[in-house]
């Protein structure tokens, strides 16, 4: 069971990279760290009970599903504002 400094010092750790690496896909700042500090807060708030070991995939695994739910908005938006 991971304690709330551990939880934190992890995504510290992370946030830079996390960053990086969802400006990379989605190519916009903003929505990068939107997607990362939603990642971030779904982690901390339903898997705080889970061990230090299995944080990293966790938080890749629901940084990637933030991703995909930004890029499925994207597309109906823009298929909204094409017509």
């Amino acid at each position: 069971m991971a304690t709330s400094k551990e939880l934190s010092d992890f995504l510290v750790a992370t946030e830079r990279r996390a960053f990086k690496q969802t400006v990379y896909a989605v190519h916009d700042d903003h929505a990068a760290l939107d997607i990362v500090q939603d990642a971030m807060m779904k982690l901390a708030e339903k898997y705080y009970d889970k061990p230090i070991e299995e944080l990293p995939l966790l938080f890749q695994r629901i940084l990637q599903n933030t991703m995909r739910d930004y890029w499925r908005r994207q597309k109906v938006r823009n298929l909204w504002t094409t017509l």
